[in-house]
């Protein structure tokens, strides 16, 4: 069985947006708004420095083990499935240095542009909005706290004349417990109740007169304050809106499983991968470094004459003779 809820505390109450003066977290709630901002942006622009550093030490890796699997003695496809990591890898370089150019050319300035429209300042009063909001509730709650002031005081006021009352009770009934004290001084100690009671009675029609207009007041008081506050909401759902929108925008940037320029690099990388083939690359050895390379086997050489030199001057009367 689930428990009644419980009163809620006194500094609770205290706390409540309907105090006096309390309006003021909604207030501050446009500078916060403004300063949740700028955070954005630095968190993401951190992101963008992280994305860049990751492409520049993917494209380093890349570079570093291509030229040392190049003078590697592997061969074949298992020598080109490895090389494609590399091929890969420049591709995500290339991918993720594009990520962090969009963050902070796209979102960046996206969310700097909106910001300055979203906020404008009045100088010497910091944001326009919580200036009018401070201005507009602090009118509705004018009315409304002075009577509680008035409240309050006629409150203090009772108070202390029960306790006035309360003190004379007790000397009065001090004063007919005790047989030694005069019936004169008896009685003077009742007219001092009497009048304690009297008084306390006034000052109860008067803390109930005033409890009577606050209480007729509060719903006019209640209607102002949340037609102001209805319109700092109505701003901080556009923000909202906003915002969640800048998220997504991020969120499509840096979600790499849906892209499909990455999923054609692990496609591709994945064929190359499932293309290694022992046979041909044995084969490849066999026909290039093994029995299935071609080959001079020894065989008769048959003698052939040697083509006898003229000397020059034969050659040049040969020469001469063979001209036209």
């Amino acid at each position: 069985m689930a428990s009644l809820p419980r009163e809620p505390r006194e500094d609770a109450k205290k706390q409540s947006f309907w105090m006096p003066g309390n309006y003021v977290r909604t207030v501050h709630r446009t500078e916060q708004s403004y300063q949740a901002c700028n955070d954005i942006v630095a968190c993401f622009m951190e992101r963008a420095k992280v994305e860049k550093q990751y492409a520049q030490q993917l494209s380093q890796w890349s570079s570093k083990w291509k030229s040392i699997v190049d003078s590697r003695p592997l061969y074949g496809s298992l020598m080109r499935a490895w090389q494609c990591f590399f091929s890969s890898t420049e591709r995500l370089s290339a991918l993720h240095n594009s990520i962090s150019q969009s963050l902070i050319a796209e979102e960046g300035d996206r969310v700097k542009t909106w910001q300055r429209e979203t906020f404008p300042k009045i100088i010497f009063c910091g944001f326009r909005e919580s200036y009018d909001n401070n201005t507009s509730f602090s009118r509705a709650q004018k009315p409304w706290s002075k009577k509680l002031m008035k409240l309050e005081k006629a409150r203090v006021a009772y108070h202390k004349s029960c306790q006035k009352e309360q003190t004379a009770l007790e000397k009065e009934k001090q004063a007919n417990e005790n047989a030694e004290m005069s019936p004169g001084k008896k009685q003077k100690i009742t007219d001092a109740r009497e009048k304690a009671t009297e008084e306390k009675q006034k000052t109860r029609e008067h803390y109930e007169n005033m409890l009577e207009d606050a209480t007729s007041y509060t719903p006019r008081y209640m209607e102002e304050m949340e037609a102001i506050f209805e319109q700092s909401q109505e701003e901080e759902r556009k923000r909202i809106s906003f915002l969640k929108q800048a998220f997504l925008s991020i969120h499509r940037h840096l979600d790499i499983t849906n892209n499909e320029s990455v999923k054609a690099v692990y496609s591709e990388l994945h064929n190359t991968l499932m293309s290694i083939s022992e046979q041909d690359d044995l084969k490849w050895w066999k026909n290039n470094h093994g029995p299935g390379m071609p080959t001079d086997w020894p065989k008769i050489d048959e003698w052939v004459p040697p083509v006898k030199k003229l000397n020059r001057k034969k050659r040049d009367q040969k020469g001469k003779e063979s001209r036209p």
